[in-house]
């Protein structure tokens, strides 16, 4: 299941700027040293300010170039950077040298911006921001009435802070929380954007900069929501719509996640996520024409926009799942969230949890045309209206739906259908990864206690969804492994949504055990670590089976998945073990109930007896993980094993009653 990145734990890399051992003994190398970086290294250390202003100038265009930046690394310009230039008496060769940091920020790897951490970058950066916020809020010198140039540098320099603080929230966690101890600087950042002067380009990027260092930060989202000015100004950021509301969506995304600011406990009226599905879908639908988008500019072009807009609903739909959960445990209004896996019988449940009982304690498997398609406000309107209004017009008021989930399946889906059937791959991952998470969010809600309304609004999408975009491109035979991992990740999360009550188009599910065979000979990553053996193509591929198979698959059907299903264990070792636990947990939740018409393949086919004999091959797997270095690996097939020999005694005594 797709969700939102987090930030990467850096590992530890060598100093990025050290100082070299040797000089470089490549001869063109050699060549660029003399000529073109240390003129300008011994004029960025001149008495004289022009030549100081004019090396800084040069240099800025120098480090686009791969070997020059290396090369000025190795010749300590960020040295001489942090010393001299970002405090130097030129406006100009400071604004020069903070742009500078920024762009080696952006072009360098995370370890340039600990370095420069570590070298308390954060001290001048603190400077920098008193003297431009002094500058801004002159009383004697009014910024309208400084020359166009000065005004010019007192923007650049802006800009260069601002994305060297995006950068430096990027790299690490201590980092972000060292910056969250400065008031200034968020002080600083809003600041910017309450100037009305402030540069379109400027307005975007320090929105962005928020929003990075807002995610999974609850100390900023305190301080932001403890202003109520900021708040409200995000607030009508996202009202107004158009190119700046998107970022502003991801500042607000973060408040609210962080702060559990949910659907049924918001504090402030309509203050969730689900007041941000219908700008998102909105901009969206506005940016794929360019000329449509109004309501202040912004230097994100319109893929950019788009792709952001994606992201951040496709985050939405994933914190939604922890959203019902807390709902689940403070509010009586939403009681459809469905802790078991799907399918999973009630009485094979109170079964298992007897056993459980008189075993050691464990936790339950752990499942998991452009202008037709735009939309206007009128048409998101009308949709929200129905969305959160009283509902008159529709089911009964008794049967709630969080607004958030029904925002996303009612104004938000249909849309993302549209994207993930476009010829361009990044906007259809995009969407994919969005109609993802929000199946998976809606997979784990129980049909048989939720709303009427919910169950009628999503079943006949997700069919559609399986039609138009999971059909195509098993029909396509693509030979791109992500294309088809991210599609049958999907078709999993469809499946699962709707207990496996998906039409095939033939023998689509023949499709997915070919695609199980293909993923074998996929190469291993040569860096396994923080890769989930879950996520695997083969998983999903056992997954997509295991729920097209639930009751009430035809028998046919449910037969030839059954015994593929039984292939896989009997694969072991060279079955991956994932793959095992997952045929395993496909095999509980399918043959879960003797009143399932499917239990007679489970019986006349010896199920039971193919399973006894391969509990041995299981409980090998599990003990050939290592514990230390696949912890939940071990403990998932740990219990998978543990869980078969109760399901093979709980099938034994439902055949003798």
């Amino acid at each position: 299941m797709g969700k939102s990145n987090k930030r990467a734990k850096v590992k530890n890399h060598p100093n990025p700027i050290a100082k070299p051992v040797k000089p470089p003994t490549d001869p063109e190398l050699a060549a660029v040293r003399e000529k073109q970086i240390l003129p300008v290294i011994n004029d960025l250390k001149s008495p004289e300010v022009s030549r100081r202003s004019a090396a800084a100038i040069a240099i800025a265009n120098l480090i686009e170039d791969t070997k020059c930046r290396k090369l000025l690394l190795r010749e300590q310009v960020v040295g001489i950077l942090l010393e001299q230039t970002i405090t130097d008496s030129s406006l100009e060769s400071k604004s020069a040298g903070w742009g500078i940091l920024r762009n080696l920020a952006l072009e360098e790897e995370a370890d340039f911006s600990i370095h420069l951490y570590r070298q308390d970058i954060l001290t001048p950066i603190t400077a920098i921001i008193q003297m431009i916020i002094e500058t801004i809020e002159s009383k004697e010198n009014p910024i309208a009435k400084l020359p166009k140039a000065q005004q010019s540098l007192l923007w650049t320099l802006s800009s260069s802070v601002v994305g060297l603080l995006t950068s430096l929230g990027e790299a690490q966690e201590e980092i972000v929380e060292a910056i969250s101890n400065l008031p200034s600087i968020l002080n600083f950042l809003f600041g910017l954007l309450n100037v009305p002067a402030v540069p379109g380009d400027l307005f975007s990027d320090v929105l962005t900069c928020i929003s990075t260092l807002t995610e999974d930060n609850k100390i900023l989202a305190q301080q932001i929501v403890g202003n109520e000015a900021w708040l409200m100004g995000l607030m009508q950021l996202r009202e107004v719509a158009g190119p700046r509301a998107v970022p502003a969506c991801a500042v607000l995304h973060n408040i609210f996640t962080c702060l559990e600011w949910f659907d049924h406990n918001t504090p402030m009226d309509g203050a969730s996520d689900a007041i941000l599905i219908p700008t998102l879908v909105q901009c969206m639908s506005q940016v794929q024409g360019e000329d449509n988008l109004s309501n202040g500019s912004s230097h994100l072009n319109p893929d950019q926009i788009l792709q952001l807009a994606l992201e951040i609903t496709a985050s939405i739909a994933t914190s939604l799942q922890e959203a019902l959960e807390h709902g689940a445990k403070h509010e009586k209004e939403f009681e459809g969230f469905d802790d078991k896996p799907a399918g999973e019988d009630e009485t094979m449940a109170d079964d298992i949890n007897d056993d459980a009982s008189d075993a050691e304690d464990e936790d339950g498997p752990d499942d998991e045309d452009e202008e037709e398609d735009e939309m206007t406000e009128a048409e998101i309107a009308d949709d929200m209206d129905r969305v959160i209004g009283d509902g008159s017009d529709d089911e009964d008021d008794s049967e709630d739906v969080p607004p958030t989930l029904d925002a996303l399946i009612r104004v938000a889906a249909p849309f993302l259908l549209k994207l993930a059937q476009t010829d361009d791959e990044a906007i259809q991952s995009g969407a994919i990864s969005a109609l993802n998470n929000i199946a998976w969010t809606i997979s784990n809600v129980d049909f048989s206690t939720a709303s009427g309304r919910l169950k009628k609004s999503w079943t006949p999408l997700a069919q559609q969804i399986w039609s138009e975009v999971v059909t195509p491109v098993l029909a396509s035979n693509t030979a791109d492994i992500e294309l088809a991992s991210s599609i049958t990740s999907l078709a999993w999360a469809v499946a699962r949504s709707v207990q496996g009550q998906v039409e095939l188009s033939g023998d689509e599910h023949r499709k997915f055990m070919a695609l199980y065979q293909a993923s074998k000979d996929i190469p291993a990553p040569s860096d396994t670590e923080g890769v989930d053996p879950f996520q695997g193509l083969g998983v999903k591929c056992v997954g997509v089976l295991g729920s097209l198979a639930l009751d009430p698959a035809p028998l046919a059907l449910n037969r030839e998945i059954g015994v593929f299903l039984l292939t896989v264990l009997a694969g072991l070792p060279e079955t991956p073990v994932a793959d095992a636990v997952e045929a395993l947990n496909g095999i509980f939740d399918i043959y879960s109930d003797k009143s399932y018409a499917c239990d007679e393949v489970f019986r006349t086919d010896g199920f039971h007896k193919h399973l006894t004999e391969l509990k041995v091959k299981v409980t090998k797997a599990a003990k050939g993980v290592d514990k230390r270095k696949d912890t939940e690996l071990r403990s998932r097939a740990d219990e998978a094993g543990l869980n078969l020999t109760r399901f093979l005694a709980y099938k034994l005594r439902e055949q003798k009653h």
